[in-house]
């Protein structure tokens, strides 16, 4: 059999083999630009965590876990690291380099076991911690951008209240509450302590702050003793870290204006509702229908000349305020170390400039608007000396400067308030070339034309150089046994307050002959022109120096044995503080603590203080405050196993304890040595012949019994986490009595003649509830969002306060919360029928007319006066307070908004807004809608939301504070909005920067409140610099 021939040509052979090297080539190309990296992501638990993002870093290549817990992701060739990150869990950084294959452990974030929480003379792992504790970190305060710590931590504790009262440039009056107020006496502000010391905070640079821990329950401010009553805020600064050095630099500008703007009347609304406010009053008319029809065209703006200055129409808000102000912070920082030296410092500027116009005329170049300007540094330092001795260092100094005209911004508002704007003009002119001259215009009842003081009146430079310096020793001793540790600190305070005043009287003008009005000759003068000189700077008023020092030594024990945690603390201390040349004020006290936990399961916890103050005398100075608490971590416990999956945390914890105060005011004033006696001269009160000679008199008898007012307080929480931090929170409730609470007689009978020592005479209950949820959740790789929420409610109440037993009942202010209102009970307008009624009570305020406020007449003694006056609304401190914040971030853009609100409070429209034409002054648009005359009483009664109109506030009427003008507090603010925007890793690399985050935010944008836009809720009326609202534009960059 013939065998075939197979034959096959050369070129498709070679082809196929060269087709198959090609694919094998570019293939291997391909390969080594790109490889694919596996893993799986689990917990600590070992358990699998899915939908964990895996990123490739510096890139947007990324991908999540499936339900295994493994993933897959093909990054490019010379990729080093992926970032791990889940909601609940620190994020980490992992090196691929040479790997293929990886496997990551995961550790919890926002319910980190190992988070530590600033306590007193201390801090603690959070899981240990079983008092009432709340801790705002860092990263919190600088996402509201503010001008000082006390505006930027509100509406983020829960718990604690804040209100500023002004909004001047520099202001620092912020108030601060704890769990509502529980005593009547003092000021109920908490004691603070900046890294241990006792200092003022408000002007701490935001950016050196670390943490701000809030002490509430006793179990935690036990350990202040005579201090801790109201409460505990620990401030503590930033400290370096063992890291190359990180520098940060934050850049902020921003735009302020009032959250609320000046509603005055025009001059024509102003003078027909003047005209009408005399007519009821029976007063004769003092313009005539020609003038009220000029003061219209005035208000229209058809007048010049000489009509002009007749009939004007000022302005007077417009005329002296800006509608905005500018400021500006700049804040740099470095922080990093080795394993022997660590260190922190930073530098601030800030500048804030006023709302006055500048009217000044001062040839040194002194404008009239207020200024605010802080130049600030920090240097924090740890030298580890030896392997157990650790020498620290901090030093803190603040130069700032208020700059600002020869009058206050009370005596600026008044006159803005109360000056019409249809009696003169700002200023006259008069006189040609070189003998033109201004003249500031005035009456004989208004000679002090604010314009005119801004102009003249002189200028004010304070300064305050402040120096703060911190030295700590911390000394192992496990020499002696393990876990034994010694701490000393010596603190060292400075502030140096100097005022240069310079002050110049000037001149107003009132025009009496119009027809010469271009001549000095026609204008009656009041007071005269001065030069401007200096007003010297008088020890304690305009220049004074303030020392504190302030030592402590500190043992400390911490040990584990087998299942079982036990620390110990015990700490002497000591408190300098003196003013001027005054004699110092010292406080000592010793203080003491131990805690015991076993298998993280069970905890216990004993603090005391025992405490002395120089208010009380030898054998009741020193006070013994001891405080207990449990915790119970249920989610530890083994048949908690099952939950273990969705239950990350469950913790019960109470507490019991006492502490105490020794505060008490007299007209806001600190006094000193309650229990003395007191002295006082008296001016040529011994004559011998005809010479006088000065002498002394017993002013105030001594109370050798008085001592330290003591709180007790019990306290119970929830603390829990569920998720892997999806929902974590805090319930806590609390009761406070407070008893020996310091206060003054008022059963003593007037013919004693003497003033009585304050005694221990009061008694105070307070309870209420906290509540905090927190949500975070990521949705896909890029996108995650968190929502917060916070409410508290406290409520308080007086049970004894020495008043007379025979008191009328509805007049006591025992039972009724602290700090009630207090006045008459309107029961709306009087008609014509309630005249004509012989059983209405007679009114001993005043002649009463239809259109006029009825008050109850409370004792039934047909007479309406002071002793209806009784308890109405609530009290100025809100019972309720709430915040809401919600937040999201894709793809490095940022937002967020928080709202905060406050319930259950009152307050009066300021007296600009109750009364027309107070003191003299003016009209607002809600006057308008008062009860008309010239209406029907049907349609008054209708419509009509003011009574009727009187001129001043103690004319022949029966207006009175009464419950009519007592408004609804309550109010809902937006208090921050901020947009973001985190560039690219990749980006910042490219220019030298780790990071760089730009923003814009506002705070204080929109209020919705009860107050019909007249004022805001947190201010302390028109006669006060307002609120302001901000927006900023910021940078944060980190090198």
């Amino acid at each position: 059999m013939e065998r075939k021939k197979h034959t096959m040509t050369v070129v498709p052979r070679y082809a196929g083999l060269l087709l198959m090297l090609t694919f094998l080539t570019v293939g291997q190309i391909l390969f080594a630009q790109t490889k694919k990296v596996t893993g799986v992501v689990k917990d600590t638990t070992g358990e699998t965590v899915i939908g964990a993002s895996i990123i490739e870093k510096g890139t947007s290549n990324g991908t999540i876990t499936n339900a295994d817990g493994n993933f897959s992701l093909t990054v490019s060739s010379n990729a080093t690291t992926l970032q791990i990150s889940y909601v609940g869990y620190q994020m980490q950084d992992v090196s691929i380099s040479g790997k293929t294959s990886i496997a990551v452990i995961l550790k919890e974030d926002s319910e980190l076991l190992e988070e530590v929480v600033v306590v007193g003379y201390g801090a603690q792992k959070k899981e240990s911690v079983v008092g009432a504790i709340s801790q705002v970190s860092s990263k919190e305060l600088l996402k509201s951008p503010a001008a000082n710590i006390s505006q930027a931590i509100a509406g983020k504790i829960p718990g604690v209240i804040t209100s500023q009262t002004s909004g001047a440039p520099g202001a620092d009056d912020m108030q601060i509450f704890i769990r509502g107020r529980a005593s009547f006496a003092g000021d109920n502000q908490p004691l603070i302590l900046v890294d241990g010391v006792e200092r003022p905070f408000s002007q701490i640079a935001p950016d050196d702050i670390e943490s701000i821990s809030t002490l509430k329950d006793a179990s935690a401010t036990a350990v202040y003793g005579v201090r801790g009553a109201n409460g505990v805020m620990l401030i503590t600064t930033k400290r370096g870290k063992e890291q190359k050095p990180v520098v940060s630099l934050t850049a902020n500008w921003q735009i302020q204006s009032p959250t609320r703007k000046d509603t005055y009347l025009d001059s024509y609304n102003s003078v027909l509702l003047l005209e009408e406010a005399y007519a009821n009053d029976g007063m004769p008319s003092q313009y005539s229908a020609t003038d009220i029809e000029m003061y219209k065209r005035a208000s229209a703006g058809q007048l010049s000349g000489i009509d002009a200055l007749l009939y004007p129409n000022i302005d007077w808000y417009d005329t002296v305020l800006r509608s905005s102000a500018p400021a500006q912070r700049y804040n740099v920082n470095i922080q990093g170390g080795t394993k022997r030296l660590r260190y922190f410092a930073s530098a601030e500027f800030y500048d804030q400039q006023g709302l006055y116009r500048d009217f000044s005329t001062d040839q040194y170049g002194n404008k009239s608007n207020t200024g605010y300007r802080r130049y600030a540094f920090r240097g924090n330092m740890d030298m580890l000396l030896t392997k157990d001795l650790t020498l620290s260092v901090n030093f803190g100094t603040r130069y700032e400067e208020r700059r600002g005209p020869n009058a206050k911004e009370e005596e600026v508002f008044y006159e803005l308030n109360h000056t019409p704007g249809w009696l003169f003009p700002i200023a006259y002119t008069v006189g040609e070339g070189e003998d033109e001259k201004t003249l500031y215009g005035g009456s004989s009842q208004y000679q002090n034309n604010i314009v005119g003081r801004l102009a003249k009146g002189g200028f004010y430079r304070q300064t305050n150089t402040i120096n703060e310096t911190n030295f700590i020793v911390d000394y192992k001793m496990d020499w002696l046994t393990e876990g034994l540790k010694a701490k000393a600190m010596v603190s060292f305070d400075y502030d140096a307050f100097y005022n240069r005043k310079f002050t110049a009287n000037f001149a107003t003008y009132e025009l009496n002959d119009r027809d010469n009005y271009q001549s000095i000759d026609a204008y009656n003068k009041f007071n005269t022109d001065t030069e401007l000189g200096y007003a010297g700077h008088a020890s304690g008023t305009n220049q004074s120096t303030t020392y504190k020092l302030y030592m402590e030594f500190q043992l400390n024990y911490a040990r584990r044995f087998g299942k079982h945690d036990v620390t110990a603390m015990a700490l002497y201390n000591q408190n300098d503080y003196r003013y001027q040349a005054n004699l110092a004020e010292r406080y000592q006290g010793l203080v003491g603590r131990v805690t015991y936990g076993y298998d993280d399961r069970y905890l216990a916890e004993v603090n005391f203080g025992y405490n002395g103050s120089e208010n009380f005398r030898k054998g009741k100075r020193f006070g013994f405050f001891p405080s207990f608490s449990v915790g119970w971590r249920i989610s530890n416990e083994e048949f908690m196993a099952g939950t273990q999956n969705w239950l990350n945390n469950l913790k019960l914890r109470a507490s019991y304890g006492e502490v105490g105060n020794d505060i008490y005011k007299v007209n806001n004033v600190k006094q000193r040595f309650l229990y003395e006696e007191k002295w006082t001269q008296l001016s040529n009160a011994y004559r011998f012949g005809t010479t006088g000679f000065t002498g002394i008199y017993e002013g105030q008898y001594p109370n050798y019994d008085i001592t330290w007012e003591r709180a007790r307080k019990y306290n119970v929480g929830l603390e829990f986490g569920l998720w892997n931090g999806l929902l974590s929170g805090n319930i806590d409730l609390f009761y406070e009595k407070r008893t020996d609470i310091l206060t003054s007689y008022q059963t003593r009978p007037q013919w004693v003649g003497v003033t009585m020592a304050p005694g221990n005479l009061g008694e105070t209950k307070n309870a209420g509830y906290e509540i905090e949820l927190k949500h975070a959740n990521h949705i896909g790789k890029d996108f995650s969002y968190n929502i917060g929420l916070t409410y508290s409610y406290a409520k308080n109440e007086i049970q004894q306060m020495d008043e007379p037993a025979l008191k009328t009942a509805y007049r006591k202010r025992e039972g009724h919360p602290i700090n009630q209102y207090f006045g008459l009970i309107s029961d709306g307008f009087v008609t014509q029928a309630d005249l004509n009624n012989p059983d209405m009570p007679k009114s001993t305020f005043g002649n009463v007319k239809v259109g006029d406020l009825k008050y109850r007449d409370m004792n039934n003694d047909g007479f309406i006066d002071e002793r209806d006056e009784t308890f109405i609304g609530y009290s100025d401190i809100p019972e309720s307070t709430y915040a809401l914040t919600l937040g999201c971030d894709y793809k490095g853009w940022g937002f967020s908004i928080m709202f905060q609100g406050v319930d259950n409070v009152s307050r009066y429209y300021d007296a600009e807004a109750m009364f027309s034409f107070i003191n003299g002054g003016k009209v607002r648009e809600h006057h308008l809608d008062r009860w008309n005359p010239a209406a029907s009483e049907a349609d008054n009664l209708a419509h009509a939301k003011y009574p009727l109109l009187h001129y001043a506030g103690n004319g022949d009427h029966n207006q009175r504070a009464n419950s009519f003008f007592l408004k609804n507090g309550a109010f809902t603010r937006l208090k921050n909005i901020e947009l973001s925007y985190t560039l690219p890793e990749s980006w910042s690399k490219k220019v030298g920067m780790s990071n760089c985050r730009l923003y814009v935010n506002a705070n204080n944008l929109i209020t919705w409140d009860h107050l019909d836009n007249l004022c805001d809720p947190e201010s302390n009326g028109s006669n006060r610099y307002p609120i302001m609202k901000a927006v900023n534009f910021g940078v944060n960059v980190k090198f």
